[in-house]
């Protein structure tokens, strides 16, 4: 049967990014995303609310109908601006949801839907750690919990042959849609962010493409629970 490999976000700048790689792989991609958008030949979309349960069932319920699900990739996330101290509630639960509950639910989902030698991948961030980001810090706090989520479901989910790793981006060429827009500006922009780094760049999304193709594949297949940063060394600093 046909390998499956299921991407949330799958329209955003990296889910596209690791839906074309996979499937340049010989691999078919179900693109989940919230609001509908054109994918390319090859590769299906699923409307997909990560922060519902019974949406996520119907997302792998799609998929299982088109092959194997052998790989499961959680790129779906949002930035709001949450500055410590002065915070919107509204804007700290509605990323926590998205980006922590829905990466959750999705990891709880896939233990009941992978077999042997599959992988779940999730998608976390350099700034997880990172206290002297300024301005979001539910989202930082969200990846956080997104790197403890790769540990705790690797333990899990190894004796039955499932790998569970994840990638933290460090700033990317293209930032995220409003609020990352408007903090990449205040930081003085791209190319200002990207000197910063040891390697004096910003991330494309193809780069983290090919960290994510590579531990999908057999050739990561020693590898669980652990957390590769792509960042230009910004981690390292």
């Amino acid at each position: 049967m046909t390998d499956i490999a299921i991407v949330t976000g799958g329209t955003g700048a990296i889910g596209a990014a690791i839906a074309a790689e996979l499937q340049s792989r010989g691999w078919h991609v179900v693109a989940a995303d919230l609001d509908a958008k054109p994918v390319a030949a090859g590769q299906s979309f699923f409307a997909c609310d990560v922060t519902d349960p019974a949406s996520l069932k119907a997302l792998f319920a799609h998929a299982e109908a088109l092959g194997t699900v052998r790989c499961v990739i959680a790129a779906h996330g949002i930035l709001m601006e949450t500055p410590a101290g002065a915070a919107d509630p509204a804007a700290v639960a509605k990323v926590l949801d998205i980006n922590l509950n829905g990466v959750a639910y999705l990891c709880d989902l896939a233990g009941s839907h992978l077999g042997r030698d599959t992988s779940v991948l999730l998608v976390s961030s350099v700034t997880a750690f990172m206290g002297r980001a300024k301005n979001a810090y539910a989202y930082q706090a969200s990846k956080a919990g997104v790197e403890s989520l790769t540990r705790t479901f690797a333990v899990a989910y190894g004796p039955q042959g499932i790998r569970v790793n994840c990638i933290a981006p460090g700033f990317m060429a293209v930032p995220m849609k409003g609020a990352g827009a408007k903090l990449r500006q205040r930081q003085g922009g791209s190319d200002t962010v990207g000197k910063a780094a040891p390697l004096g760049q910003v991330i494309a999304p193809q780069e983290i493409a090919k960290a994510a193709a590579f531990l999908c594949s057999k050739d990561a297949a020693a590898i669980t629970g652990a957390v590769l940063p792509v960042d230009g060394g910004f981690g390292a600093l």
